[in-house]
């Protein structure tokens, strides 16, 4: 079954004739019947349009296959789960571990700190 088929029989199901879908569409009747006969196709935005028009989805307009339900939640569950573990492990990595701090450390940048002080104001 092709694009054209699956657009005819959709419609058809739902009662809905090819001017209606034109005007839904904001397209001709003319290129919804191209579209049925096959001679042409619509664009990505009309496909998208068109499948919530018909009340399916966009994967199955375009090649025929409807995706199961069930393999879809898993797969969403399953990619949550290991995403929950990649961040998890990021998150880990990122942490700061705590840095002993060295009293000396703040002498020098204090001395520094008056040193550059005393030069600018003799310079000023």
């Amino acid at each position: 079954m092709n694009l054209g088929e699956r657009i005819i029989s959709l419609r058809k199901e739902r009662s809905i004739s090819q001017t209606e879908l034109a005007r839904r569409l904001n397209v001709s009747r003319q290129a919804v019947s191209k579209w049925e006969q096959g001679i042409s196709s619509p664009d990505t935005a009309k496909l998208i349009q068109l499948a919530e028009i018909l009340e399916t989805e966009v994967e199955y307009l375009a090649t025929g296959i409807r995706p199961e339900p069930k393999s879809v939640v898993l797969n969403v569950v399953e990619t949550v789960e290991k995403e929950k573990v990649v961040v998890r492990e990021v998150i880990r990595h990122v942490k700061r571990r705590p840095v002993k701090k060295n009293p000396i450390d703040y002498w020098l940048v204090g001395g520094l700190g008056f040193v550059l002080g005393l030069l600018i104001g003799l310079i000023f």
